[in-house]
């Protein structure tokens, strides 16, 4: 069926009611003729009077249904409709008495009609049609029957009538702009509307609305996965979605402070940063929240950290390793010295080298954080890479398939993406690390899987150490913590700072009596069970 443009709908149904309006006074006629009205009420021709009526009645019909067809056109249908009431009321006002018996006055509302629904030109040209008619009639009534001139009458209805030609047609165009204007802004709302909606949705921040009651008004794609949550969570409240952020946002109402927040929820295992915001007047209580993920932050962070590392380390290299360079040398010199014979003068000089050579590793270290470029990701199996790796790293440090124990997920192909060389430097430091504490076989086990997260792979690798304290483990990750004499506290550090520029995470997921196990969580990548790869 074709589309009816909105101007041109209002406009049929205008002309609709108008002509359901024409077959109502039709009618009236009638019944007026055949039960109510006295005889003089059409005066001198009560056939007139009857014809014209069903004339009127059966052209009301007739108009209707080429309204419902909309055919011919609209202006077409105007022409005849209008010009069909001027030839009949026309003739019911002859029929009645001429122009005392009030009915020209029905012609004011035809006039009004066809002002609203044409143009202006032909609305004036109806009303002097109309007032012509009138004193055409007016001038026979007047030589043929009453003798006596009524023109005064006539010539104020046909003032009236161009009258209200002229009126309607500016207050109708007056209209017909103010609807244009409404639907045109109705249309840009729409399409703003539209545009924010589509905006909020494909946002990689999550947002959320939360009204006075506590409940989810609007949540984002971002926001549910975020928070790990059904599809719907609209109109639920937001205490039994993530008590969590909702300690948080209670927090925030408290305070008032336009900071963030850090949180982790209790299914994810990646830390979150909320922040809140009113929405209008702080009474109305409708809360706006923006969720992050910190690990974007943080490798946004450490572009930054970089910068400023590489400056820093640039003067460190220039005024401790030169230094150092030469306390060494002179060192070994020294101890080649025929002077030197006691042994604590030996002793003395083999700390002098071994600190030496401890400060120069923490320099290398602190120099390769620096220079930590931009990461070259590449796509890689993570199953496939591990067992390569492991198989060097083993053969490496003499050890076998009873001392370290690999566990693959070979449910799915776990697709990541990461720089090969760091990914490479970050696994050798962990595996180091449990090598050095793991105190029974198997020494190690890395396992491969799904987290119950966001479906990311991970590596965890697990030792079989005593574990650590909880006030190591506050710190394990800060630099230049070690609880080993000659350690540098860099190791753990690097590793995550390596992680986070891969959009990856590295923390301590176990650290209990039965020893240590920390997990690489890889960025979101395509899963698919194994032979369903597309």
């Amino acid at each position: 069926m074709e589309q009816i443009p909105d101007s041109q709908a209002t406009n049929w149904l205008l002309l609709r009611l108008f002509n359901i309006y024409r077959g109502i006074l039709a009618a009236l006629f009638l019944i007026a003729y055949l039960n109510i009205l006295p005889q003089p009420f059409w005066g001198e021709y009560p056939r007139l009077f009857l014809f014209t009526s069903i004339f009127y009645m059966f052209g009301a019909v007739v108009y209707e249904w080429l309204v419902q067809r909309h055919h011919p056109n609209i202006e077409t249908q105007v022409l005849l409709q209008i010009s069909s009431d001027i030839v009949a009321i026309t003739l019911l006002m002859h029929a009645s008495g001429g122009i005392q018996s009030g009915l020209g006055m029905l012609l004011i509302v035809s006039i009004a009609g066809c002002s609203l629904l044409s143009a202006g030109r032909m609305a004036v040209f109806f009303a002097a049609m109309a007032s012509l008619a009138i004193l055409i009639e007016s001038v026979y009534d007047d030589l043929y029957y009453t003798g006596v001139a009524n023109y005064t009458s006539a010539g104020i209805l046909g003032a009236t009538l161009f009258a209200t030609a002229l009126l309607t047609y500016i207050s109708a165009q007056r209209l017909r702009a103010s609807e244009n204007l409404a639907q045109q802004r109705g249309q840009s709302l729409s399409y703003l509307s539209e545009l924010n909606a589509q905006i909020i949705k494909h946002l990689q921040t999550g947002i959320l609305v939360i009204n006075v009651l506590n409940q989810i008004s609007l949540a984002n794609v971002a926001a549910r996965r975020l928070l790990m949550c059904d599809k719907y969570i609209e109109n639920k409240n937001l205490a039994n979605i993530a008590p969590e952020l909702s300690a948080q946002l209670g927090r925030w109402k408290n305070q008032l402070h336009h900071e963030s927040y850090l949180f982790r929820p209790a299914r994810s295992e990646i830390d979150l940063i909320a922040n809140f915001t009113c929405l209008g007047e702080p009474a109305e209580g409708n809360i706006l929240i923006f969720l992050e993920d910190a690990t974007l932050t943080s490798q946004r962070a450490q572009q930054l950290k970089l910068v400023s590392l590489g400056q820093l380390t640039a003067g460190v290299a220039h005024e401790i390793r030169n230094p150092l360079g030469a306390i060494s040398h002179a060192g070994q010199l020294l101890a080649e010295s025929p002077d030197i014979q006691h042994k604590s003068d030996v002793r003395l000089l083999q700390i002098v080298l071994e600190q030496c050579q401890r400060i120069n590793v923490m320099v290398e270290n602190v120099l390769q954080l620096s220079r930590q470029g931009h990461a070259q990701a590449s796509s890689l199996c993570l199953n496939d890479w591990i067992s390569d790796y492991l198989r060097e790293w083993c053969a490496q440090n003499e050890l076998d398939d009873q001392q370290v124990k690999l566990v693959l997920d070979t449910a799915h192909d776990l697709n990541i993406d990461f720089d090969p060389s760091q990914l490479n430097q970050v696994v050798w430091n962990l595996c180091e690390n449990g090598l050095r504490y793991s105190k029974k076989n198997p020494l190690l086990i890395l396992r491969t899987g799904i987290g119950t997260d966001f479906q990311r792979p991970f590596l965890d690798i697990e030792d079989n150490g005593a574990g650590m304290s909880k006030k190591v483990r506050e710190q394990v990750f800060e630099p230049f913590f070690t609880t080993e004499a000659k350690g540098t506290g860099l190791g753990l550090y690097i590793a995550r700072e390596i992680c986070a520029a891969n959009q990856a995470t590295l923390h301590l997921l176990r650290y209990d009596e039965r020893g240590c196990c920390f997990r690489i969580s890889f960025s979101e990548t395509a899963i698919h069970p194994v032979g369903n790869t597309p």
